[in-house]
């Protein structure tokens, strides 16, 4: 994105959340929250003065719903990509937004963890779907499916957190006894976990979990 400043719109009902919100957005060096909104008639004013790159768009909203402004709003800045983000984990609900032209779809109960990464993978042409979403997701005919890295992301998602904590470590190297005492588990309780892990990843060797952390960030 050559350190393209990425300008953002946030649209909701919530008045904390939408300041928490602009808050988190705003700490990021590449990213700038440049117009904020509680209702419809505010978001269709406000997307037409600004032409946000991205707009992050509850469902809920005073009066309407933020599914029927999808349309509204890419008819008024075809160039902005809209992300839904929501507290309801409804594969209708994300497979309306998909088909009105959303670009993303966020959890809001996993929103620090995902929503910077929505952002850069919408921004690079991709499409978003939280992971616990992803098994539902059918694709339009003659629409591309989503990236090889979000259906890797999908499959580190179903991992338990503490399948997750051993197989980072493993990939980044520390034996069973360096994990137990990080985590302070026993070593037979991380071979436990790396096995099961493992088997969630249908993987064999260390190096295929080597070359899966790395292409999703997880050796740093």
């Amino acid at each position: 994105m050559n350190n393209k400043i990425i300008d953002i719109m946030v649209v909701d009902d919530h008045v904390m959340l939408l300041h928490g919100l602009c808050l988190l957005l705003n700490a990021e060096a590449d990213i700038e929250v440049v117009a904020q909104a509680s209702n419809a008639d505010e978001a269709l004013e406000q997307v037409q003065t600004c032409s946000p790159d991205i707009v992050l768009l509850d469902i809920t909203l005073q009066e309407s719903s933020g599914l029927d402004l999808i349309e509204e709003l890419l008819a008024l800045a075809p160039q902005t990509r809209v992300i839904i983000l929501t507290m309801h984990d409804n594969p209708q609900y994300m497979q309306r937004a998909l088909r009105k032209g959303a670009k993303g779809f966020v959890l809001k109960k996993g929103l620090e963890e995902d929503l910077l990464y929505a952002i850069h993978s919408v921004m690079r042409g991709e499409v978003y779907i939280h992971p616990s979403l992803l098994k539902t997701y059918i694709p339009d005919s003659g629409k591309s499916e989503l990236p090889d890295h979000d259906r890797e992301l999908a499959r580190w998602a179903n991992l338990s957190k503490r399948e997750q904590e051993v197989l980072t470590l493993v990939a980044r190297g520390y034996t069973s006894k360096e994990i137990g005492e990080r985590c302070l588990l026993s070593e037979k309780t991380v071979a436990t976990y790396r096995s099961r892990g493992m088997t969630k990843l249908d993987f064999e060797k260390r190096s295929e979990l080597v070359r899966l952390a790395m292409r999703l960030g997880k050796m740093g």
